[in-house]
């Protein structure tokens, strides 16, 4: 079963009450989503995927309308609404206010990260699938280094564990990786796979985004590492209930997309 989507990758080689968003759609439950492609989700092509998930209505970043603010707000709350879940650091905090630009509140981490080929003014730097609530210290600690364990590329000398005062205690970083907690890493996987599916350079200020082995070798800077690990968190760290309340929320009420690696696991 995990092979059909395998290929389909290799070849390319919370939330708290809705807020009410903008523009709410329809199709977005499990059952209905994938009913357009021509076979199963299991069995179809990356192209078929691409496009049904390409299909979607990204927020503006930083606005006075819905933005990405709000999205986080309603993806990534706990039931009350009062408190954001931050991604890294395996706590939460006073849902707002939030970060202004001075550092003292949580800001929005890009799992991919914008000096990786997302940039700052195509639909992927927006995507809510890939953007999550984070410690602002925390996210400056991880900045552009891509997802492994210490030892990776770089020495083990160079390991600091945890990666900040204010990540969690199984974090790591060195000067390349950074390693998220053992409970989040399935989640980061799911979106960086997310990511390299969905993004193609085929729109309007998009690379071709690669998660790969040899991030490096990737054309344009678009590359993100490392694939094998990723792989492996993904199996370790299964979709919870949490995680795929988030997909339902970022589909039905803000972007109208899926992640496919939640919806079925054994895509990859």
């Amino acid at each position: 079963m995990r092979l059909a989507l395998s290929l389909i990758l290799f070849i390319s080689s919370g939330g708290g009450p809705s807020l009410v968003s903008s523009q709410p759609f329809a199709n977005c439950d499990l059952s209905s989503y994938y009913s357009n492609l021509t076979t199963s989700p299991l069995q179809t092509s990356r192209d078929d995927m691409h496009n049904l998930i390409k299909n979607a209505t990204n927020l503006p970043y930083t606005s006075s309308s819905p933005d990405v603010w709000d999205g986080l707000l309603a993806t990534d709350t706990d039931s009350t609404g009062q408190l954001v879940n931050l991604i890294h650091s395996n706590k939460t905090v006073n849902a707002t206010p939030y970060d202004s630009g001075n550092c003292i509140f949580w800001n929005r981490e890009h799992l991919w990260p914008s000096a990786r080929g997302v940039g700052k003014s195509g639909k992927d730097y927006t995507d809510l699938h890939h953007v999550r609530p984070a410690d602002c210290n925390v996210n400056a600690a991880r900045g552009d280094k891509y997802f492994a364990q210490c030892g990776t590329v770089d020495a083990l000398s160079n390991c600091k564990s945890p990666a900040h005062g204010e990540a969690a205690v199984d974090t790591q970083k060195d000067t390349k990786s950074f390693l998220p907690p053992a409970s989040k890493r399935g989640d980061v996987a799911r979106a960086i796979l997310y990511m390299d599916l969905r993004y193609d350079g085929d729109e309007n200020n998009t690379e071709n985004l690669v998660v790969s082995d040899c991030p490096e070798d990737v054309p344009n800077g678009a590359g993100m590492g490392y694939l094998s690990q990723l792989l492996q968190w993904h199996l370790d760290d299964p979709p919870d209930e949490g995680e795929r309340s988030r997909n339902d929320e970022i589909c039905a009420n803000w972007q109208g997309n899926r992640n496919p690696f939640v919806d079925y696991p054994e895509l990859a």
